[in-house]
């Protein structure tokens, strides 16, 4: 059995497979650690959008008296498209009066804002692959609260 000399520097092949390995996994950590927070971020930018809407259609309704309406679809508020496929559903006071408690995709909604800035208050999720966010709007101050998610 031969020894290496001690001069001799260098790694094994065993040492250089741990290594990749733990590297490998890591990189597997990061990889999804990255994609699910790009879905909330893409929420969270939805969800700005919304209040940002309401905000502008509050501000416009006081200072001219008149009510104001935002229109709502499920991709989008105002006309303009969520970020990356954000889907919303809704909860508004007419489909409560007629008894539905459950979601429903907007269609061109007209959500109100009355000339005295009260906001009609309806609740909104958001959806994003798996990533929910579900938040309702206060008729009295027109900001946004958010709730923890139904149970399926």
């Amino acid at each position: 059995m031969r020894l290496r000399p001690a001069s001799a520097a260098g790694f094994t092949l065993l040492e250089i497979v741990l290594a990749v390995g733990i590297g490998v996994i890591f990189m597997g950590g990061a990889v999804v650690f990255l994609s699910s927070t790009a879905g909330d971020r893409e929420l969270d930018q939805s969800r700005r959008m919304i209040e940002e809407e309401a905000g502008a259609a509050r501000e416009k309704a006081l200072g001219s008296g008149r009510q104001q309406r935002i229109r709502l679809d499920a991709g989008g508020v105002g006309g303009r498209e969520f970020p990356g496929g954000v889907e919303m559903d809704l909860i508004t006071p007419q489909d409560l009066a007629r008894g539905r408690r459950g979601w429903g995709k907007p269609d061109n909604y007209q959500w109100l804002v009355t000339g005295g800035g009260l906001v009609e208050p309806i609740r909104v999720r958001l959806r994003h692959g798996e990533n929910k966010e579900e938040f309702e709007f206060s008729a009295l101050t027109g900001e946004s609260v958010t709730r923890p998610a139904e149970k399926p």
